[in-house]
């Protein structure tokens, strides 16, 4: 099991799916840092004021109190940070500038040529951290 383990969502199904795995990898000892990234293109409509969520839109909060939910159920020791930027790039330096045993996160399943024009977060995690990357389809 992981002592410490950083799980970037973004509030989606498929990173649902992800944190429900992210239960096979922790336990009563674990935290788990949950990370989400507004994209800087949104920052102005859904945060007022850094790091803090007043200003979150109400779909965005009711998709991390699921998460919340999940996590508070299993008995599982969580936070959850806010960062704004891009989140391909925010989700690596974040990975790689704190002490995280690993990296949690799922994948929308892009194709190749849709990861080729679109990018992805999950792709570009696993090229650049510096420490394990596990990505739940």
């Amino acid at each position: 099991m992981y002592e410490t383990l950083l799980f970037a969502t973004d509030g989606s199904d498929n990173s649902f799916r992800a944190a429900k795995e992210c239960l096979n990898f922790v336990d009563e000892q674990t935290t788990v840092t949950v990370l989400n990234v507004v994209d800087a293109d949104d920052v102005d409509q859904e945060m007022h004021t850094s790091g803090v969520p007043e200003g979150m839109s109400s779909d965005r909060k009711e998709r991390l109190a699921r998460l919340e939910k999940l996590f508070s159920d299993e008995g599982i020791s969580y936070e959850i940070q806010f960062e704004r930027g891009v989140p391909k790039e925010t989700v690596v330096n974040y990975a790689n500038s704190g002490d995280y045993q690993a990296l949690v996160l799922g994948s929308r399943g892009l194709n190749n040529f849709q990861e080729m024009v679109l990018g992805s977060v999950s792709h570009k995690a696993a090229r650049r951290a510096k420490i394990p990357v596990i990505i739940v389809k």
